[in-house]
């Protein structure tokens, strides 16, 4: 009698490793948490989990991912460390990713910031293409980089801006010159923005740990807030 515990857990650890080896095998990548980050994959139930275990991972990791991107016009940054408290040793500058350039034209980003920037970016042109038959040339954005606490405070926690962690956007700029703006079309009279801008939203919650639009409160009433820190939040 003694064996069976034993029998019945070695045969319900078989069936576990069963059910991983088949999930590796016919589920895609993106959908498994446990797998290895592919910024090349669709998004998944997975890709947020995989960019936890990238940001844990050496950096060196994320860079060697990031130096072979197409499409992502991005170099190493200097370290920046203006106190012990801000800044960053490894990071990247970026200025532009699938034809989209930055105005203004470089953010220092860490670099799984970057490759999230990257990915979002890429299911920008997608959604641009489908609801306006146009590309997106530029994105309009407040930066990623200020040596500052959360909320503006003199004390406390500091932001995610702090290191170069976390990016605010502000609006599009289309091929026609066509300019969406979070701050006048999140709530405008033109359906198909609001709509370009909730999915842009809910994109971006599949892959940053932190997305926050004009719904969260009125501090965010003109931009996107994304980061890469220790919270998780999607508004």
């Amino acid at each position: 009698m003694w064996k069976r515990p034993l029998i019945v857990q070695i045969v319900i650890l078989a069936a576990i490793a069963a059910s991983a080896v088949a999930a590796n095998n016919f589920i895609p990548q993106q959908h498994l948490p446990w797998r290895k980050l592919n910024p090349q994959a669709p998004l998944g139930f997975g890709t947020k989990a995989q960019f936890i275990r990238l940001s844990l991972s050496p950096s060196s990791v994320c860079m060697d991912m990031a130096n072979g991107l197409n499409k992502l016009s991005s170099a190493p940054s200097k370290p920046n460390r203006p106190n012990n408290s801000c800044g960053w040793t490894i990071a990247r500058d970026v200025t532009s990713a699938h034809n989209i350039s930055l105005s203004p034209n470089m953010a220092p980003m860490q670099c799984p910031l970057s490759l999230g920037a990257w990915i979002w970016m890429r299911e920008l042109q997608i959604l641009s293409r489908e609801y306006f038959d146009q590309d997106i040339i530029k994105i309009h954005h407040f930066g990623t980089y200020s040596c500052r606490r959360q909320n503006g405070n003199n004390s406390g926690q500091w932001s995610e801006h702090a290191f170069a962690n976390a990016w605010d956007i502000t609006g599009f700029e289309l091929s026609n010159g066509t300019l969406i703006s979070i701050q006048k079309d999140w709530n405008g009279k033109n359906a198909s923005r609001r709509q370009f801008l909730r999915t842009a939203r809910k994109k971006a919650c599949k892959i940053f740990k932190v997305t926050l639009s004009p719904d969260f409160n009125a501090a965010h009433h003109d931009h996107f807030h994304f980061d890469m820190g220790p919270s998780s939040t999607c508004r």
